[in-house]
This record gives C-alpha cells, sequence and structure tokens, in this order.
C-alpha cells in the first residue's frame, strides 16, 4: 500500500478518506488541519495512523509518498508550492488556485514533479464515455451545455469560508459551476473566450449564487454553464453534434460514493428513432485519482487531469468575474493569461487542443 498524507479535514477530506479506504493500492497514513480536536477526530473516523501538527512535520514523514490537498481554495498554491518542494506528488481539490498569476506560479515551481487537479466529475463514466464518442462517432460538436446545481448555498453559515477567502467573488461558479467548466474543456478543449452573468440573493450582494457562462472554444464549438446553489441538486451535460445528440444525467445525491456511475444516464438520439441508451464503463471517480497519485508517488507518472488542465479551469472562471462586472462583455483567455505574466511558450500551451 502506497502512504498518502492529507491537508484540511472537513467535508470533502471524508470523501476522499472513503475512497481510500475502497482501494488496495493506496491508504491515507498521515494527516494535518491546524485544529486538534478535527485531527484527531479524523483519526479516529478513519483509522489513520497519525496526525501531524504542522504540515511541514506531515511532508517530512517518510510513510506519505503523495499527499491530497483539501484545504480552503485561498491556500491551494501555497501549500501545493510545499509539498512539491519536498519532492512529493499532489492532488489539490479545485480549485488549484485562485487566479491565474497564482496558477502559473505552481505550474513554475512544480516544473518536474507531478501535480493533479481532483476535477474527478471529468472521470464519471458518462464523460469518458461521451469523450470517446466524440472522438471516434460524434462527427462536428456545435453546441454543449452543462448544468450542476445544488441548495447548499442556502444553508451556508455567514462565516463559512466560502464567503472570505480570496476568489469567493466567484462563488458559486467557482464552488459547484467549475465541475462543468472543467468538463467542457476536458470534451471539447481549451476556451478563447468568456462571456458571463451572474446573479445574486441569498448570499448577499458580494457573492453570486447563480451563473450562465459562454464559452468559445478553439476548436471552433460552442457551450454553456449553468450553476445555481439555491435551488434542487439537478446535474446534466448535453452535447448536440452532427451526428446526434448526446444527453448525460446524475442523480448528484450520490456525488462522493464508490458506486456513482450506477446514478448516471447516458442517451444517444440520432435523429432516427427513439432516444437509445449509450454504454458506459462505470469506474470509481474518487478513488481512481487516489490512486494515480499513488502510482506519480512511485515512478513519477503525470497526472491525468495536470496543472495546465487545472489553470485553464481557473482562466475561465476568473475571466467570467471579469465579464459579469461588465455585464456580459466578452474576456479573451489569451490577453487574460498574458496580463497574468505567462510567456509565449505558456500561452501556447494553455490554448493547445
Amino acid at each position: 500500500m502506497i502512504g498518502l498524507g492529507i491537508v484540511g479535514l472537513g467535508r470533502w477530506a471524508n470523501a476522499h478518506a472513503a475512497a481510500a479506504a475502497r482501494s488496495e493500492e493506496v491508504e491515507i497514513v498521515n494527516c494535518f488541519a491546524r485544529s486538534e480536536a478535527s485531527r484527531q477526530a479524523f483519526v479516529e473516523g478513519h483509522g489513520v495512523e497519525s496526525s501531524a501538527r504542522s504540515l511541514e512535520e506531515l511532508v517530512s514523514d517518510p510513510r506519505v509518498r503523495g499527499v491530497v490537498i483539501s484545504s480552503p481554495n485561498d491556500v491551494h498554491a501555497s501549500q501545493i508550492r510545499a509539498v512539491t518542494a519536498a519532492g512529493k506528488p499532489v492532488l489539490v481539490d479545485k480549485p488549484m488556485a485562485v487566479d491565474v498569476s497564482e496558477g502559473l506560479e505552481v505550474i513554475r515551481v512544480s516544473a518536474g514533479i507531478a501535480v493533479g487537479v481532483a476535477h474527478h466529475a471529468r472521470r464519471l463514466a458518462g464523460h469518458r464515455a461521451a469523450k470517446a464518442w466524440i472522438e471516434s462517432e460524434a462527427g462536428q460538436v456545435r453546441t454543449a451545455h452543462g448544468d450542476f446545481s445544488n441548495n447548499r448555498g442556502g444553508s451556508m453559515k455567514p462565516d463559512a469560508w466560502h464567503r472570505s477567502v480570496r476568489g469567493s467573488e466567484g462563488g458559486v461558479l467557482i464552488q459547484v459551476g467549475i465541475h462543468q467548466v472543467d468538463n467542457m474543456l476536458y470534451l471539447l478543449g481549451p476556451v478563447s473566450s468568456v462571456n458571463a452573468r451572474f446573479a445574486y440573493g441569498a448570499l448577499g450582494r458580494d457573492m453570486p449564487d447563480a451563473a450562465l457562462v459562454t464559452m468559445e472554444h478553439v476548436s471552433g464549438a460552442m457551450s454553456t454553464v449553468s450553476s445555481s446553489w439555491t435551488t434542487p441538486s439537478h446535474y446534466r451535460t448535453d452535447l448536440l453534434a452532427t451526428g446526434g445528440n448526446l444527453m448525460f444525467t446524475l442523480d448528484h445525491g450520490h456525488w462522493p460514493s464508490g458506486d456513482v456511475d450506477d446514478y448516471g444516464t447516458l442517451t444517444l438520439d440520432t435523429g432516427d428513432g427513439d432516444p437509445a441508451a449509450f454504454p458506459i464503463d462505470k469506474g470509481d471517480p474518487l478513488r481512481d485519482q487516489l490512486e494515480e497519485l499513488g502510482r506519480a508517488a512511485v515512478d513519477g507518472t503525470p497526472m491525468g487531469v495536470d496543472a495546465m488542465a487545472g489553470l485553464r479551469a481557473v482562466a475561465v472562471v476568473e475571466a467570467a468575474v471579469s465579464s459579469a462586472a461588465r455585464r456580459g462583455a466578452p474576456v479573451e483567455l489569451e490577453h487574460l493569461v498574458r496580463r497574468a505574466g505567462a510567456t509565449d511558450a505558456e500561452v501556447a500551451e494553455f490554448l493547445q487542443q
């Protein structure tokens, strides 16, 4: 078993721990959070061998071969730097960073060390099958739409870190909708231009609880992403192509579960008859990305959702915030990353299909 450490012991750390318990390849052997009570509860709740009193102590533990970062968004970049400086690979919860400038710095300082971003939604069976369909049968995808909504924002406490850390101006988009942003990047490739509008309600005038984003992809396809934080759970991805329309729906209630793929449905409508179920190969997205981190720790195998993929999603969110502030004015992604200090080579990789 390959030993992993985890930083940040909140709600989603419990999902990572449950995923590790389903694995025969990796195990969580150490953990860190600032609160001693949180550390003790995590150790007792998940049977972890020990806890660390600092990030430095965790990283220096020889049993810890790779590190999962599940802390608040605004410390992701600094913690990635600390872990990769010790030569250990990282899996970081989305978003990789809170803005493009910070994301570029992460890519530079972690060169040669595997950094993966936990955009596990793209690993859902329906999305993997959709990707294969696009590459073999779809013809040309013209438009796509993704929605991910839930009502967790409506019950968010006033002192929740989601409301105050750097990047929180992205609201529901950086916390929830970014999953569908990444799916569109995965399925249709890099984005060249973004338009967005935000709506404000339950979370006040400074934090959007609904977002609508339009993206123009380098490939020529167009996509939209919508997300709400005060409505019942809804998850759907639609792809409209010359070879048919593919529709994926998911019961979000099983989002962190190992059997989540049992609750997704993929349907193809070719226009020649009734829509038909499209075959999918089920997996365990959360477990799979932890095992990928383990392999990276053993032999340096690159992570499937790497730091550049994480940067692309962060850039779309930053562009959407800028566009929404100007009532939907378009934001060109190349200009955005150049203003953040990207070199010509970094811009070329950012836009590479």
